[in-house]
């Protein structure tokens, strides 16, 4: 299950910042990918700062991950606005 989500993930990505694909359909993807980043950093947003009985080791390995994620989150970001503005010349 694991791979086939992985290669979902991938190829929405591929779709994303390929130029060949319709409007409609990447930005579709980024919306679909969007989803997916906001729900992990949401969820280990939660993991780190409401939950109790969590160790301080645990919260901080939670926040390294959450930081983590949203750097990729905003790369990705970065990427997608670079190619629509490419796209507009």
């Amino acid at each position: 299950v694991l791979m086939w989500l992985d290669l979902l993930f991938q190829g929405c990505m591929d779709v994303v910042q390929s130029e060949q694909v319709s409007k409609p359909v990447r930005v579709f993807c980024t919306v679909l990918i969007s989803l997916v980043f906001l729900i992990g950093i949401v969820s280990l947003f939660l993991l780190t700062f409401v939950i109790e009985g969590q160790s301080f080791l645990r919260r901080v390995a939670f926040l390294l991950l959450e930081l983590g994620i949203t750097g990729y989150y905003v790369r990705f970001l970065k990427t997608v606005m670079r190619g629509s503005k490419g796209e507009k010349k």
